[in-house]
């Protein structure tokens, strides 16, 4: 029997592939890095605003990481900051006009066709649904399952 060290290297080393493989795409086609891409998914899906610490947990970068992405953002004009009168330690995301144009149209299109290319053109219907089931699987055992965030149909 094969080590079970083997099965998650392959996974690791396999997801690294396609994102690195996307990533690339991403930057040549759209302008942007796969994580910027996310992030304006993550504010377009999250009704156009989210906390910075909110952008930390559904990115899985740190606070920093996510000041210096948000940063990047502001100066395309993809992105705008707003800090609350009454907490001025609050800073939130807000996608603007631009940056939703941008995330629903170029990033959008090329992120599908990389996907397309590099993820589920090379596995079967079968591959698809087994990586589904046994990533809820893993995120459940690690208490990061969310419905809502993963699979909102189930809801």
């Amino acid at each position: 029997m094969t080590e079970p060290i083997y099965s998650w290297l392959y996974v690791q080393q396999g997801v690294d592939a396609v994102k690195a493989a996307i990533g690339r795409r991403m930057e040549a086609e759209a302008g942007c890095s796969l994580l910027e891409h996310v992030a304006l998914y993550q504010l377009h899906h999250n009704g156009g605003r989210l906390q910075m610490s909110e952008l930390v947990e559904l990115l899985d970068v740190s606070p920093s990481g996510v000041t210096r992405l948000v940063e990047r953002l502001v100066q395309r004009g993809w992105v705008a900051r707003e800090q609350p009168a009454g907490n001025r330690r609050l800073v939130i995301a807000v996608l603007t006009p631009e940056g939703e144009e941008v995330c629903v149209g170029t990033t959008a299109r090329v992120y599908r066709a990389s996907l397309a290319e590099e993820f589920t053109g090379l596995l079967s219907e079968r591959d698809l649904a087994d990586l589904r089931r046994i990533g809820r699987k893993l995120m459940e055992g690690h208490d990061r399952w969310d419905v809502k965030r993963y699979a909102p149909s189930e809801e």
